[in-house]
């Protein structure tokens, strides 16, 4: 286990005030508002992985659902630098961001830990939001095959 990591961990214990314990030298697993947390160290690229579920895939307006998640991905605009995923099943969306380790300290880490789960919080209400949106209120969107001249520079 990485001696940084483990100092990682026990300052967030100490915000939080809960015992985090670290399973298997790289994980820790935690509930946090109602969110289920994994903090994974990943030695090989000497990373930090925050992940947690944020919703159920809904059973119908996935279209919306989806599209929404796709638009707030965009260029990061609405995750703060986290992404949005599917699990490979397709029964949940994850929102999960990788940090360097060398980055983290035992300062900054708990308020990247305390920024994510707002970000998942806030995705959370998101995605029940889209999933009620109802059908015929979609927006009937051309695609674009190319990006806004104001996002990009262009050399």
């Amino acid at each position: 286990m990485s001696n940084a990591f483990a100092g990682l961990i026990e300052s967030l214990s100490v915000r939080v005030n809960m015992d985090l314990a670290i399973e298997d030298n790289v994980k820790v697993r935690a509930d946090f508002d109602e969110f289920a947390l994994l903090i994974e160290h990943l030695p090989g690229s000497d990373q930090v992985l925050l992940a947690a579920a944020i919703a159920e895939v809904p059973a119908g307006n996935r279209l919306e659902v989806y599209r929404g998640l796709l638009k707030g991905q965009f260029i990061f605009g609405q995750t703060q630098g986290a992404s949005l995923a599917l699990d490979p099943a397709e029964k949940f969306i994850c929102l999960q961001i990788l940090q360097p380790l060398l980055v983290l300290t035992k300062d900054n880490f708990p308020d990247l830990v305390e920024n994510f789960l707002n970000q998942a919080e806030f995705w959370r209400g998101r995605c029940q939001s889209l999933a009620e949106t109802p059908e015929d209120s979609q927006e009937a969107d051309q695609p674009s095959l190319s990006p806004p001249d104001a996002v990009f520079l262009r050399i």
